[in-house]
């Protein structure tokens, strides 16, 4: 079977030959593109042979937004800050609109080759108005072009995902207002993040309807879920309900749902499974999570299909070869005769991650993680 099949077939309920491994290079690719080392062959659409290389299915590279989105009475400003190289460093966007003005500041972080935000948009509840009134504001209009264009092009070596905007909760915490200003925001006007959360949930209505027609099998959740942010009573409440409601929807149309955790997650897995999503992926065991890989399954239950188990910092050279050895081979020692289990690199190869590593899994599973 080639890596797309092994993929399917677990999403199906049934048995691949080999249990499916996936490994997120976009991180690792994107910074050696930024230092200028990536090498020629590996630019653009040769991205699929980097894949084809290292013998793992690629996910990440395929996830995809299809559609084109026009505001309404909102005017949105972008002010970048350049280096003397002319690469920009430093951005100011901000939206106009009738119900008032936000802003955010985002830098680039060198050593870390990602952006960071300084501002967040929403800074007050007062703030929110404003929100609400650009997602009751923007329309959407299906454009399956890339995504037709990157199944193509990967063809047996990935699945595609389409990507909705995160969860209304999740998308206040990790973009428009920051940990901080939403924590403040739940307990100072409740109200106002709730009616905010039902806007936000109407207005991705039209997204989903673009979604369910989508040419990807795969829907991907973006939530980026962690317990030391999310608590069991936040998911119940602000989380569980919204992925019942879009699960149902999207299992009329034949989609598979997948939540991205990569977080500390040993309160909270007991609670993804009933809420009909198919599958939680990047479950990062310890010591980097807080989760021993033998009690996954116990504290997901049966049905949920479980998507994880390399330590992403185990590609880096300040761990040895014999440590991520070590991790793989235990997750196929304990994992290999469950039929809702794949392994991934949790959750992203680092900038400083030693490629070859991938290579070495992949052999692995190769090796040991045949179907009997």
């Amino acid at each position: 079977m080639t890596h797309k099949e092994r993929l399917l077939a677990v999403f199906r309920g049934e048995r691949p030959d080999v249990m499916p491994w996936y490994a997120d290079l976009t991180y690792w690719y994107n910074a050696e593109m930024i230092k200028g080392t990536l090498p020629e062959k590996y630019r653009g659409d040769g991205v699929v042979q980097l894949y084809k290389d290292l013998n793992t299915g690629a996910h990440e590279h395929l996830l995809n937004c299809p559609w084109r989105a026009q505001y309404e009475d909102v005017q949105v400003k972008v002010e970048e800050e350049r280096d003397a190289d002319g690469k920009p460093v430093r951005t100011r966007t901000t939206w106009v609109t009738p119900a008032g003005t936000i802003s955010q500041v985002q830098e680039f972080e060198p050593n870390s080759y990602c952006w960071a935000y300084r501002e967040y948009p929403v800074k007050t509840p007062n703030d929110l108005k404003v929100l609400r009134f650009i997602f009751q504001h923007t329309h959407l209009t299906p454009d399956y072009t890339e995504q037709h264009r990157i199944i193509d092009l990967f063809g047996d070596w990935g699945v595609a995902a389409s990507m909705p905007n995160r969860t209304p909760m999740a998308n206040l915490f990790v973009i428009w207002m920051g940990v901080t200003n939403a924590v403040y925001a739940l307990a100072d006007a409740p109200e106002e993040i709730e009616e905010t959360i039902e806007v936000m949930s109407a207005a991705e209505d039209q997204m989903y309807e673009i979604i369910c027609n989508a040419p990807a099998p795969l829907v991907y959740f973006p939530d980026n879920i962690t317990g030391e942010v999310v608590s069991p009573r936040i998911f119940q409440k602000y989380y569980a309900p919204y992925y019942r409601k879009r699960a149902e929807q999207l299992h009329r149309a034949g989609k598979y749902i997948f939540v991205h955790i990569d977080g500390t997650f040993k309160n909270l897995l007991p609670y993804v499974g009933p809420t009909g999503v198919d599958c939680a992926q990047s479950l990062t065991p310890a010591p980097v999570g807080d989760v021993p890989l033998e009690d996954f399954r116990q504290l997901a239950g049966p049905d949920l299909i479980l998507w994880g188990g390399v330590p992403a910092a185990y590609f880096s050279p300040l761990y040895s070869e014999q440590t991520l050895r070590d991790i793989v081979l235990k997750a196929i020692r304990l994992y290999k005769a469950d039929p809702r289990f794949m392994l991934c690199v949790c959750d992203q190869v680092p900038p400083d991650g030693i490629i070859e590593r991938v290579r070495l899994v992949s052999n692995l599973v190769e090796e040991y993680g045949r179907i009997e």
